[in-house]
Parts: structure tokens; C-alpha cells; sequence
């Protein structure tokens, strides 16, 4: 393949609505735990991560403030189960082996504060994903990739942080590759079902990258049923642009050309639908 095959497409990795009260009932985490852990192809035993929370459970009382508690759930969930930073691991992979990326680290801690009924927003930028916590005492950052800072609630410092996130620079994993560059700003507020979107979105990204057509498309069509994103969209042109210029059996190309279009068919539908809806009201 020429051109596009030596781009490679970055994970939501390191460095939505109003504020979100978790108002799920509290069977809801074994709800999304069970979608969260269905977005790759691994079958991973959840009972470390609910008797983790039974823990939780047993010392909450012991804490005088919500704040202490949350600093407490940080540092133990990271302990446990955030191990190993690693560029493309899934949600499953920080279950069972603990390698984890900034997407799969803030997916764990937005379901235990949403089972704790912490106020939490989750906050999506081009390159990073972030957990912003209502306490008490105020507002408190998570970020999942820096176990020794990354419980922030100086105001100041989390004005700096956001600052730095709202740039959407690439960082970048391997200076001797070239990534791809998205051309607009994100910096959205996403739901625990919009989470699920992103992380097939990056299971999509990895299958990508790894030349596996078949395996992105199929996980780029659930990410866009499930979250629309304007990501999503200038991925699915990039796919068909490097179908274009791939050196694929002619047959082959075009199979995988009608499902991409397929994809963005359906989601031009949606949006035509959400703007009618829109004009109605």
C-alpha cells in the first residue's frame, strides 16, 4: 500500500451531557461491565474486579469526607489492576493482565464512581479521555495514566492540566512512526454508553493498524451505533482512502469498500434523522 500505510492512527491514550450524577440503579455496573468486557474477543473472568468492589464497599464508612474516599478508591484501583501502560491493550486486557491505556483506565474509574454515586463527568479530547469529580470540598481531575499526580484538586494545577489537554497535541509513543493528525478539536462530555463507542473505536484503531480490514470496519460499525463522533467519520474516510490506493485483490477491495460505505450510510441516516428532529422541535 502507498502513502496512508505509514500513518498510523493513535488510540484515545496518555497523556458527556451535563454534570453526570450517577443515577444508574446499582446493578448498572454489572451492566456496562459486561459491554465494556464484550469489545474485544477475550473471555475474562470479572470476579477480581467485583470483589474489589465489595472492598470498597466495606471501608467507604471509614472515610469523614467523599474526598478522602475518592482518593482512597484512586490509589487502591490503580494498585490492583492498572499495572502496565500499554498503547493499544483492550478493556479486557486491564481485567486480566493489568496493561492498561488512558481509554480503558478512565472506562474502570468511571464505573466505580458511578457505582459509588460519585458525580463524575467524563471529558473526551482528540487524544485523551479524562474523569473531572465533584466532592464536597470541590472539584477533583483523575487522570488515569499518572498513578503518582493524578489525583488533582489543586484549582489551579487543574486549570494547567486541562489547559494542556484542550491543545490536542499528539503525544507521541514512537517518534520514528508517523501519526495521523485528526482535523478538528475535540473536547466533549461522553456517557458510560458513549464509552462503550470508543472502546470498540480503538479496537477499530489496532485492527487498523494492523492491516486487519475485516476486524476494523466490523468494530468501527459498532463504535458508530453506538457513539457519533466526528472521529468516527474521518476514520472511516481514511479507511477507504488506504483501501483505494491498497494493492488488494480487485474482488476483495471492493467488498470491503461496499461495508465501510455501509457504515457510513447508516450513520449519514442517523444524522439527517437527528437534524429533522431537530428542526421539529
Amino acid at each position: 500500500m502507498k502513502g496512508l500505510v505509514l500513518i498510523f492512527f493513535l488510540p484515545i491514550l496518555a497523556f458527556a451531557q451535563d454534570v453526570r450524577f450517577a443515577s444508574q440503579p446499582t446493578s448498572s455496573l454489572h451492566h456496562y461491565l459486561e459491554l465494556y468486557s464484550t469489545t474485544d474477543t477475550q473471555i475474562v473472568a470479572t470476579d477480581k474486579l467485583l470483589t474489589f468492589v465489595d472492598k470498597l464497599t466495606a471501608k467507604k464508612d471509614d472515610f469523614k469526607t467523599d474526598k478522602a474516599f475518592l482518593n482512597y478508591l484512586f490509589t487502591k484501583t490503580h494498585q490492583r489492576f492498572l499495572r502496565n501502560y500499554k498503547e493499544y491493550s483492550s478493556f479486557n486486557d486491564l481485567l486480566d493482565k493489568g496493561y492498561y491505556n488512558c481509554l480503558t483506565g478512565t472506562a474502570l474509574y468511571a464505573l466505580l464512581l458511578d457505582h459509588f454515586e460519585l458525580p463524575y463527568r467524563i471529558i473526551e479530547t482528540n487524544y485523551h479521555i479524562f474523569l473531572m469529580v465533584e466532592t464536597s470540598a470541590g472539584e477533583v481531575l483523575l487522570e488515569t495514566t499518572d498513578p503518582a499526580n493524578g489525583f488533582t484538586d489543586s484549582k489551579s494545577e487543574i486549570e494547567k492540566r486541562i489547559h494542556v489537554y484542550r491543545r490536542n497535541e499528539i503525544q507521541k509513543a514512537n517518534t520514528d512512526k508517523r501519526y495521523y493528525r485528526f482535523s478538528f478539536d475535540l473536547y466533549n462530555e461522553v456517557s458510560l454508553d458513549e464509552m462503550l463507542g470508543l472502546l470498540y473505536y480503538n479496537q477499530a484503531i489496532k485492527a487498523y493498524n494492523d492491516h486487519q480490514w475485516v476486524n476494523s470496519i466490523a468494530y468501527l460499525e459498532k463504535a458508530s451505533s453506538r457513539y457519533k463522533s466526528p472521529r468516527l467519520e474521518e476514520f472511516s474516510r481514511i479507511i477507504l482512502l488506504s483501501l483505494a490506493e491498497s494493492k488488494l485483490d480487485p474482488s476483495l477491495k471492493e467488498n470491503y469498500i461496499r461495508k465501510i460505505q455501509s457504515v457510513r450510510k447508516h450513520r449519514l441516516a442517523d444524522m439527517q434523522a437527528n437534524a429533522s428532529a431537530g428542526d421539529s422541535f
